[in-house]
């Protein structure tokens, strides 16, 4: 009788269990205050940064695995890569990045280790070489929206952000890809901005808008120069 009692306790005890860790817990108040990792994972699922962590994991899994099993969010929270990812997401937020898919493309092309995906290094490499890649028309797109963004805060018509605009913020959106060298150079006010550099403004911004590589690249696209020139003189840069 005494070992059927037993039993039974046994069995009250275990009725509550922890669905993300398994953990069993006598009462119902008690599982409802207990949090462990991977409900805390589990309730940051919405953070932005960890959504962009899923989905690059998401792309991680399919080109490193032959498994064609479905991946959850769940599965992503007992991942050993969760803490990488989920930093690689909120890195990207962080710093604003301008194509995340193209970035995580890019960081496995190049086969950089999963601990290096935060490095302000390769996300400069991977500046410089996708705003000489991608379309100009969206080059000019997101130039726009950021220059119309500096004018509002600067309380200035977004046509004259290049020639009114504070020359610190500019280069520091150019080292960013926001502010895009086809803006820069086949603008009249763009190119005035440029004349007004310092030497030290001048050394921060040289990277990305190399005069050498991008007159070549503006040589060989000289019907899509013509179009660009057109839209920023319409826009009044």
């Amino acid at each position: 009788m005494k070992s059927k009692n037993t039993k039974k306790n046994s069995a009250t005890k275990s009725k509550f269990g922890c669905d993300f860790c398994g953990r069993s817990f006598a009462k119902e108040s008690t599982i409802d205050k207990h949090i462990c990792e991977y409900k805390r994972r589990w309730g940051d699922k919405n953070l932005k940064g960890n959504r962009i962590g899923f989905n690059a994991w998401l792309n991680f899994y399919a080109q490193n695995t032959s498994s064609k099993k479905q991946k959850t969010y769940l599965d992503f929270t007992k991942s050993s890569y969760y803490l990488a990812f989920v930093k690689f997401g909120h890195y990207c937020v962080n710093v604003r990045c301008i194509n995340i898919n193209r970035y995580a493309d890019w960081l496995l092309k190049n086969q950089i280790r999963i601990d290096n995906w935060i490095s302000d290094k390769n996300y400069t490499r991977f500046i410089v070489e996708y705003l000489r890649q991608e379309d100009p028309l969206d080059a000019i797109a997101r130039s726009m929206e950021t220059l119309i963004e500096i004018s509002k805060d600067e309380q200035i018509e977004s046509k004259d952000a290049f020639r009114y605009g504070a020359p610190n913020r500019l280069c520091y959106e150019v080292t960013t890809g926001r502010v895009s060298p086809w803006s820069v150079y086949q603008s009249d006010s763009g190119a005035e901005f440029l004349s007004k550099l310092d030497s030290i403004q001048q050394q921060m911004v040289l990277e990305y808008i190399d005069p050498e590589k991008w007159a070549i690249k503006f040589n060989r696209d000289v019907e899509v120069v013509t179009e660009v020139k057109e839209l920023l003189k319409q826009a009044g840069y």
